[in-house]
This record gives structure tokens, sequence and C-alpha cells, in this order.
């Protein structure tokens, strides 16, 4: 009896083990779908309060007026007011950190650039990671540079400006809006493929190095097509070439760099929105989806357009592939130009 009676507690035992075991599974499942329960309900209400728009840096540059425009039409898409909100300093890092430590539930965004995913090439130390610490979501424009001189320069072309560089070489200048920026690169690739030396002279912002160029006493400028367009419809600059693709709209006499002579050559940085890291995916898609509308509205493309801007959208995953080529292209150009930023 007793043999036989081993058997059928060894039976009770295991059937007891199988009850325990499904029932803790069910135990973790329910506390895991409870511990989502947060982000669904963020995302099904998504939004449900006012939005933010952080820009890196003070009113009136290039960085506010892309937010400006897209932010009330942006609003009307999600039926919520869109804010701007600006923490300019440490070239951009208290405005980057800021974001990256934010709660990531798609209320407050950060404008950003080409130079966001490019910052552990253009400054190693950083302390924030464009990939561990952002989701991209939309990208909202490319925008182009333009290279233009003082009329006083002997060169109508650029083509002649590449041949009087290589006729005097060290003895010609360009100012940029500083060490690293944005016009920086694209003036240092722009030398690597014409093989010129051209003097760098860095300021601090676009504005003192306009003060100098159409004075005289710098001989080229590289900068943001938006912001050198009136000086050089006013006559007071001569634009001889722009980093796109293809011709700005804004500027439809002044060709290309590789319709100059450099074929291949194009540099057209892109400005984005992006949030914290760990979005949930839902919210992600909403944004993006609602940046894809309101980039296509005319009032908004006319608007970015006669900034000196391509309005552009794309998806999250077209967004980040994109900012890792930009990033690739930049720590190239860092590399052969042997750039140090301070």
């Amino acid at each position: 009896m007793k043999m036989c009676a081993f058997p059928s507690v060894l039976i009770q035992l295991s059937s007891a083990v199988r009850v325990a075991t499904e029932f803790s599974g069910i135990r973790i499942v329910v506390l895991l779908l409870l511990a989502l329960l947060p982000t669904a309900a963020i995302a099904q209400n998504f939004p449900s309060k006012p939005l933010r728009i952080i820009v890196r840096a003070s009113p009136g540059g290039a960085d506010d007026f892309h937010a400006r425009v897209i932010s009330p039409k942006l609003g009307e898409v999600l039926g919520q007011r869109v804010l701007v909100e600006y923490r300019p300093g440490a070239g951009g890092l208290v405005a980057w950190d800021y974001v990256a430590k934010l709660q990531p539930d798609g209320y407050t965004l950060l404008l950003a650039a080409s130079g966001l995913a490019a910052i552990k090439t253009l400054r190693p130390g950083m302390p924030v990671d464009p990939w561990k610490d952002f989701t991209w979501i939309s990208q909202i424009a490319n925008f182009t540079l333009v290279f233009s001189v003082h009329p006083s320069v002997p060169a109508k072309t650029l083509k002649e400006l590449i041949a009087l560089a290589r006729s005097r070489p060290g003895q010609l200048n360009y100012g940029s809006s500083g060490v690293g920026a944005t016009p920086h690169l694209a003036a240092e690739y722009f030398k690597a493929v014409a093989k010129i030396d051209i003097r760098h002279i860095p300021y601090k912002g676009a504005a003192p190095m306009y003060v100098d160029l159409m004075g005289g006493r710098i001989d080229m400028g590289t900068s943001v097509a938006g912001s050198v367009i009136p000086h050089i419809n006013s006559g007071k600059l001569r634009a001889l070439g722009v980093t796109s693709a293809t011709r700005s709209s804004q500027l439809p006499d002044v060709p290309t760099v590789a319709e100059s002579g450099l074929q291949g050559f194009e540099f057209t940085p892109f400005y984005a929105l992006v949030g914290p890291a760990g979005m949930p995916r839902d919210v992600v898609t909403t944004l993006a989806g609602a940046i894809e509308k309101t980039i296509a509205t005319p009032e908004v493309r006319d608007q970015i357009i006669k900034g000196g801007s391509d309005p552009a959208a794309n998806t999250p995953e077209q967004m980040l592939q994109l900012a890792r080529k930009d990033a690739d292209k930049i720590d190239q150009i860092v590399r052969d130009a042997k750039i140090k930023v301070d």
C-alpha cells in the first residue's frame, strides 16, 4: 500500500507545481500589462495638452525661424498649441541635455540640425549621444549654403574663384559663423574637393562675419541661404555657388557647386524634430504624421522656401537613416580638415 501511495503523492505534487507555475506565469503577464498601461494611455490620449519645441539658439536666427514657421500649423494638425521655447548656451548643449533628460512622452521636442547627429565627431567630450539619448521623429527642411564674395573680388564664377585661389595659395580667406558650424564644414568640404588653400577666419555668429565681408575685409563668406539672400539681392555681395544638389528657388541664377565643375559635390544639412529616447511608438508615429501634414500645407511650404530652405518630411526610420548619413559625411570632413572644436 505504501509503495502504491508514493506515485500518487508524486502525481499530486506535480499537478500542484504545474498549477503554481501557470499562476505565476499569468501573474507575470498581468504585471507586465499593468506596467505598460501608462505608456498605452499616453499613446491613446496623445496629445492632451500643449507641446513645446525647444530651440538651441536665441530668437532671430535660422533655428528660430523654422520653429516659428511650423509651430502654428503643427498645433492645428495635432489639436493642441505648440509653443516655442529658447534654451541657448554652450553651442547647443544646454538645449540638447535638457531634452535628453525629459520624460519621453512626446510633449517636448527639440529642433535639431545635422550638427546634433555629428556631435560625437565635432565635440567628442559632449555628454549627449545622438543615437542613445534621442528619438529621431521627422525632418522638416533641408537648408542650402551659399558661397559669396565681396564685389571687389575678381571672380565672377566659382570656377574663376577656384582658379584665383590656385594662383594665390593661402592668400585668399573666407569667413564663417564659427569653428565646426555648418558653414565652416561646407567650406572645408569645398576646399578639399576643389583642392585649394583658402584661410578660414571664424566669427562668433553670422552677423559679425557679414560686417567684415560687406566691408571688404575678407574675401569670401559661407553662410546659410536664408541669412545671406537679402545681402545678395541688395548687391552688397555676389553669390558664386550653392551647396545643394539642385539650384535654390530663391537664387535661381546661382549655379550649384556641382554645376560649376565639381561633379558629385553636395552638402545639404537638415532641420528635424527629435524627442527624448524611449518615446512610445504610437506617439512617434502620430507626431511624424502630423509633421508630414504640416509641411505639406502651402502656407508652411511657401514660408520655408522664402526663408531659403526646402521643405521636407520623412518617416522616423528614414530620418534616422538620414541623420546617420550626414553624421558620416561630417565625420569625413572633420577628419580630412583636422577640425578641432573647443
